[in-house]
This record gives C-alpha cells, sequence and structure tokens, in this order.
C-alpha cells in the first residue's frame, strides 16, 4: 500500500467523499504498522512542501491550515500541506505516535490552542544568550549589551549585529600573537557568530565554540563542544577544520572534520549516545580513531560510545537541523532522546516515574512555544503524561 493510496484516502474524506467501505480502510491503515510509516512520511514530506499544487479547493486547505495554526501557532506560509484533511484532527498532522494505532479526535475543539493547558505553571522557552570569553580571560553577557560595536582583540572588531548574533571584522593584516575568544551558550540559550574568514556558526543550547579572533597560517581551526551548525566560507588555500572536544574524564578521542566550503551540523553533546556529523552541502572529511571518512550531502558520520570507527548512514537533514529552524522535529524518536532535547532548550531537569520509556514519536513543534504546548502536544497521543514541578518535568505513565 503506497502514499497514493492513503492520500487518496484522505482526500476522499476531507471533502465528505468517502464511501463506507473507504471511511473504514482509511481507520484500518493507520492502525497498520507498514502504512503507520508511510503515513509518517506523508505528514513530514507535505509539511515543508511549498512547491507542489494543492489538490484540494482552497476553502478545504484553509480550513485545515487554520486548524493546524490555532493549535500550533506556526507562523503563516503560503503553502504547507497539499491535502485539506478537514475533519482529521489538527493534532494527528502534528504528532504521531509510531506503531500505535492513530488517535483520531471527531470532537476536537481545533480552536483551542494547546497553550491552553491544565498545567499550574508553564516555562518558557529557549532564547538568544551566550557569554563571550575574550583572550584575556574577561566575559561579555551578550544578551546584556547593545548592538554595535563591543570590543576589540587585536586588528578586529567584535560587533553584535542584533540580538541573537555577533560578528568578527578583521581590517587589516594580522599582527602579533594569534588571540582566541569562545563563545558558549548555556541550558535555554542559542547564538550565532560570523568568524573572521565570513564563516557563520548556530550554536544551540549547552554549546562552545572557540576560535581564533583571526585566521592566520594553513588551516582555520576551531573547537567545539556540543551542537552548531556551520556554514564555511571557501578558501581552498585554507581548509577549515573543527575538532570536536570529548568530554572530561571520558576517555574518548576528540574528533576532526575537515572542510572547504560546505554546509553541515555536528551534535556532540556529552550525554547523548554518539556524536553526529551530518553534510548537507559540499564535503566534509570526518576522522575519529580509525580510518578518515569522506561524505556526501545527506549523509551522516556516527561515532558511538565505546566504538574506534565511524559508521555511515542516510540522514534526515530537515530533522537534523530542525532546532536552527525554530522546530522540534521527530521522526520514529524515542522519549528519552526527545526529552534531552526538553532539558536543554527549556533549562529543566526531567524525571522519570514510568518503567515504559520505549515509545517513539513522529512530529513536528515550534520551539518558539511554552513546554507547555509541546507536552500537551505529546500527551495527546495518549501514550505519556507530565508534571511540571518548578523547573522539573515529571514524566508519567
Amino acid at each position: 500500500m503506497g502514499k497514493e493510496r492513503i492520500s487518496y484516502l484522505l482526500q476522499q474524506y476531507s471533502s465528505g467523499r468517502a464511501t463506507k467501505e473507504e471511511v473504514e480502510e482509511m481507520f484500518g491503515l493507520m492502525r497498520s504498522e507498514e502504512s503507520s510509516a508511510l503515513l509518517k512520511d506523508l505528514i513530514l514530506d507535505k509539511h515543508n512542501d511549498e512547491e507542489e499544487e494543492i489538490s484540494l479547493p482552497s476553502r478545504n486547505w484553509d480550513r485545515m491550515w487554520h486548524a493546524v495554526r490555532s493549535v500550533t501557532n506556526l507562523p503563516a506560509r503560503k503553502k504547507v500541506f497539499s491535502l485539506g484533511w478537514g475533519r482529521v484532527a489538527a493534532a494527528v498532522l502534528i504528532v504521531v505516535m509510531s506503531g500505535v494505532a492513530y488517535r483520531i479526535l471527531h470532537k476536537t475543539n481545533v480552536n483551542k490552542t494547546i497553550s491552553q493547558v491544565h498545567y499550574s505553571n508553564d516555562i518558557l522557552p529557549g532564547s538568544n544568550k551566550a557569554i563571550l570569553t575574550l583572550a584575556n580571560g574577561a566575559t561579555i553577557v551578550l544578551d546584556s549589551v547593545h548592538n554595535g560595536l563591543i570590543g576589540r582583540q587585536g586588528n578586529t572588531s567584535i560587533v553584535k549585529v542584533d540580538a541573537g548574533a555577533l560578528a568578527y571584522d578583521t581590517r587589516s593584516k594580522h599582527e602579533g600573537e594569534i588571540l582566541y575568544n569562545a563563545i558558549s551558550t548555556p541550558r535555554g540559550g542559542q547564538y550565532q557568530v560570523i568568524l573572521p574568514d565570513g564563516s557563520k556558526v548556530w550554536l544551540n543550547a549547552a554549546s562552545s565554540l572557540r576560535f581564533p579572533t583571526s585566521f592566520v597560517g594553513k588551516e582555520r581551526l576551531v573547537e567545539l563542544t556540543g551542537e552548531a551548525y556551520f556554514e564555511i566560507a571557501k578558501n581552498r588555500a585554507m581548509p577549515f577544520r573543527v575538532y570536536v572536544v570529548p568530554p572530561l574524564g571520558s576517555g574518548r578521542e576528540g574528533m576532526n572534520v575537515q572542510v572547504l566550503g560546505t554546509h553541515f551540523n555536528i551534535k556532540a553533546y556529552e550525554n547523548e549516545q554518539s556524536i553526529r556529523t551530518t553534510l548537507l552541502e559540499g564535503a566534509v572529511k570526518v576522522k575519529f580513531s580509525g580510518p578518515e571518512v569522506q561524505l556526501q550531502p545527506g549523509r551522516q558520520a556516527i561515532a558511538d560510545n565505546g566504538a574506534n570507527m565511524l559508521r555511515v548512514v542516510d540522514a534526515n537533514t530537515e530533522q537534523v537541523v530542525a532546532w536552527k529552524n525554530g522546530l522540534f522535529r521527530f521522526k520514529e524518536t524515542s522519549i528519552r532522546e526527545l526529552m534531552r532535547e526538553v532539558e536543554r532548550w527549556y533549562n529543566v531537569e526531567v524525571v522519570y516515574n514510568t518503567e515504559k520509556t520505549d515509545q517513539d514519536f513522529t512530529g513536528i513543534v515550534p520551539r518558539t512555544q511554552n513546554i507547555s504546548a509541546l507536552l500537551n502536544t505529546l500527551e495527546l497521543t495518549g501514550t505519556v503524561h507530565f508534571k511540571i514541578e518548578g523547573r522539573k518535568i515529571i514524566v508519567l505513565p
């Protein structure tokens, strides 16, 4: 059973033309493990597909899109879903439970936003905040200084571009010793830095980047902990290299990622089970213990904890860089992996008061929402429940 059949049945259902047999077939497919995977792919594929023609009358599209926006507070877009799924609750489009029958909530009031919740308190999402450490050890809290020139390091000016970006501007040839700066984001923070060569780096929460204030010599070397997305300025005469710093006391080797000009993401948190380097554009070489591996776009190099070699797999690049684009984007993601992201972005502690932690979730939720929006969306699956106590999130059966 392919996506075309599922798409057809949903269109028939949303337009009111489905026969009794087609309705029964549709709900049966939603409970089928094979077809549920196809349906999840269909949901995620359609979410960012802005080029396809809308196959139903605009009134159906408008009704469904307003329903989705009312539940998720997604920004307005010209086209997102190409299917007007009508009476299928918007929540089903946003979160789907892997391997479990989908919950079709016929009586859901889609005009009630997810932010209208039963939690006695709520927690704001993360924001643009970071600390800059200069070569002399002085620190600057970036979210508390005004835009404009905030300092100089040798022949390089440091400029706060806006609320979430910092730029290094080298006007003259480097002279004297090489100075190093570091930018670090706390849990609940993110920031962008434009390096002296024009390369752009986006730092996710609980991450840091150490770099020279002027690139000289045979290569451009930076050091990373946590997660970052890179867009590297091309300079074949001076390759760019990222050294992924191993956690203190881990006994683990560092990782080297070498590029000329490319877009890629590195996720290397201490509490994750692996280091993942994902290539979106260009080419990179990844070295970790064993032989060097060269990636092609759409591929991911994984260094598992305790392993002395890399394995390369196909990557879901939209999921990998969702954090940079302001989204939580999951596909068959375990509850524990999902909640580790929640801990970092909302600066909370997660406690499990349930033995059932093997649920997998697929869905898309904006990172700009309070934590209640995400938790309530997950609760719509009927398989998990949450309680908020201060900055502690308790996962209940």
